[in-house]
């Protein structure tokens, strides 16, 4: 008899979904965005942690807020333990984007490169008072 091998096909391993938890949220009238980010499933040896790279941008591509690298690898069965909450800070760049759609874009790393590559895009409307901000 020969041996019996168990071997991973590399078809049943992926990256664990993430979603952006929105709440009807669209548009921006602060210096700030919080958002909600959500790991769709516990983290197992087929469902492999996700790194993405997360910011806010206008319309010519450039990034108008703070950019954060999240990892998901949450291995919970607990939903609520696998969000993730974050506040986004716009920079001064984004004033000139008042009234304008801006994009909270997810980018994953390719791997083996600098480069990264879109996962998920958000739209989002600035639309801001200027008269109810005050820089300290």
């Amino acid at each position: 008899m020969g041996k019996s091998l168990h071997k991973k096909r590399k078809s049943d391993v992926r990256a664990v979904d993430v979603d952006v938890l929105r709440g009807g949220v669209s548009t921006i009238t602060s210096g700030q965005l919080s958002v909600a980010f959500y790991q769709a499933e516990p983290v197992t040896d087929k469902v492999q942690p996700r790194t993405l790279r997360v910011g806010i941008y206008n319309q010519s591509g450039e990034l108008i807020s703070d950019s954060h690298t999240l990892n998901f690898d949450f291995a919970s069965e607990n939903a609520r333990e696998r969000e993730l909450k974050l506040r986004f800070v716009l920079s001064h760049k984004a004033d000139e984007a008042n009234g304008q759609e801006v994009f909270l874009r997810l980018e994953e790393p390719v791997s083996g490169t600098s480069h990264y590559k879109e996962y998920a895009l958000e739209r989002y409307l600035i639309r801001r008072s200027f008269t109810t901000d005050f820089d300290l």
